[in-house]
């Protein structure tokens, strides 16, 4: 039973996991450059991203599995993991707040920001190479935080069995996958609508992504002064999902119901 439960609480990390900003971002500008190329792989690029991304973690895992048996870590390492999130989430929601004001304002385009995005090449931000995307993906994996969260539970994997660690990465990679892919398949039908209600949908996709930046930094860090108002993370990360798949709906059926008025008109 505790094996069971430990898979199911990986897998609702890798959900949660998918749902990081910088992913989002990423995701959101490679799929509208691939479809205004006309590039097949559009509606699948939050898959690959999390491919490379996910294999990327699997195998950190199974790394760490391997040599942290009677490795403990310090007890600032929580903090310190707990603190780079808070702040990287703070960051990633006011810069969504400023480019969605900004771009309101000029009547520009608006799209996703995330932070980790500021430091790939121009190159990779706008490619029709699966292959790069992959790479892309790879990399994210390398970020503090990402490693941070992937050793805590490789080190509660050691102690289930010798193949728990790669069973988890496993896992985890599937929840990244799951949410990716929903993404930019959502992102791809929002694009194929007209401009006017393209970028109304962005919009409302960008408040909906301050609200959960702000929202989970916020939460985070007043459960890291208050523990007592911490609820069960296996919830949490179903609530956030679900608020996300919610948040996907209304705008599917937000341009749906506005392009029947405009055909009627």
């Amino acid at each position: 039973m505790e094996t069971l439960s430990l898979i199911l609480f990986v897998f609702v990390l890798g959900l949660r996991h998918g749902l990081d900003a910088d992913h989002l971002a990423f995701i959101d500008g490679q799929t509208r450059y691939n479809w205004r190329m006309g590039s097949p792989i559009a509606r699948w690029v939050g898959t690959l991203f999390a491919f490379g991304h996910g294999g990327v973690v699997a195998s950190i895992a199974v790394i760490l599995g391997m040599v942290m048996h009677s490795f403990t870590f310090p007890d600032y390492f929580n903090e310190f993991a707990s603190w780079v999130s808070i702040i990287s989430l703070f960051l990633i929601g006011t810069l969504n707040i400023y480019n969605l004001l900004r771009t309101k304002a000029n009547n520009d385009e608006f799209q996703l920001s995330g932070i980790k995005g500021k430091f790939i090449s121009k190159f990779a931000k706008g490619t029709t190479n699966p292959l790069l995307i992959i790479m892309v993906g790879a990399l994210f994996a390398l970020a503090a935080e990402t490693v941070s969260q992937t050793a805590i539970w490789s080190l509660a994997a050691g102690s289930s069995g010798k193949y728990m660690p790669l069973v988890l990465g496993l896992v985890f990679m599937l929840g990244i996958m799951i949410t990716d892919t929903i993404d930019s398949l959502i992102v791809y039908r929002m694009i194929n609508q007209s401009n006017q209600l393209g970028q109304s949908a962005s919009r409302v996709m960008g408040w909906m992504i301050v609200v959960l930046a702000y929202g989970v930094s916020f939460y985070q860090a007043f459960t890291f002064f208050n523990p007592w108002a911490e609820m069960d993370f296996e919830t949490l990360g179903i609530v956030i999902f679900l608020i996300l798949i919610l948040s996907f709906t209304l705008v599917s059926v937000r341009s749906w119901l506005k392009t029947i008025e405009i055909n009627k008109n």
